[in-house]
């Protein structure tokens, strides 16, 4: 079923045309804040974690991602205390419960995802294992943030070095506007750390489904 199209302003109709032209024009003044996913929809990132609470099924996905660069551009350790979440900032610490066995973890933000229904952290093997839902696959689990005051030492330091290879990540890895293969990459949209600093990030998108989804969330 078709989706009905939101109004489009002079400034959103003028980046609509502009990304399914690929011209090569400058950033929009208005970045998303968020990110996109092809077949999955926008995302906005939240601002701060402070507060945040959530509950829903936890999964884990696999040793083969070993070494690959996660969402945050950190590689992918099987054995770290990481999760995926598709709205906490890079380098959030999070307080994980298995409310099926009681069974607590706490672990931090490095990736984005899952991207499944019902589903809010992917996590490590090693939460995973911790929460004791590894062989299970799956588990209803509620988390919430940490708030920075109770962070130890190490764990600020962790979050400070993430953030730092994702700074490093974004300038290695420009993300321009371009036109491959009947997709975009449309600048603008912006990723954003636990302590507030903003990344830009690129989108990949069908040529209609673009135009669609960024005027929605402008």
């Amino acid at each position: 079923m078709k989706r009905p199209l939101a109004p489009i302003s002079r400034f959103a109709f003028a980046a609509l045309i502009c990304a399914l032209s690929g011209c090569a024009s400058a950033p929009p003044q208005r970045p998303f804040s968020g990110y996109c996913v092809a077949d999955h929809g926008c995302y906005h990132v939240l601002p701060s974690a402070v507060g945040y609470t959530a509950t829903g099924v936890a999964s884990w996905y696999g040793t083969g991602d070993a070494g690959r660069p996660t969402a945050s551009g950190v590689p992918f350790d099987p054995n770290a205390m990481r999760i995926a979440n598709k709205v906490l900032p890079f380098g959030t610490w999070v307080r994980i419960r298995n409310l099926r066995n009681g069974r607590e973890a706490v672990a931090m933000v490095d990736d984005r995802g899952p991207f499944y229904g019902g589903r809010i952290i992917d996590a490590t093997p090693a939460v995973a294992r911790r929460l004791g839902y590894f062989l299970d696959g799956t588990a209803p689990v509620s988390i919430a943030a940490i708030p920075p005051g109770q962070l130890s030492a190490a764990q600020r330091e962790a979050a400070q070095a993430d953030e730092q290879v994702a700074v490093e990540y974004v300038r290695q890895h420009p993300h321009r506007l371009l036109a491959e293969a009947g997709h975009f990459a449309l600048r603008g949209v912006i990723d954003i750390t636990s302590t507030g600093f903003h990344l830009a990030v690129g989108v990949v998108w069908d040529t209609l489904e673009v135009g669609y989804d960024i005027l929605r969330h402008l």
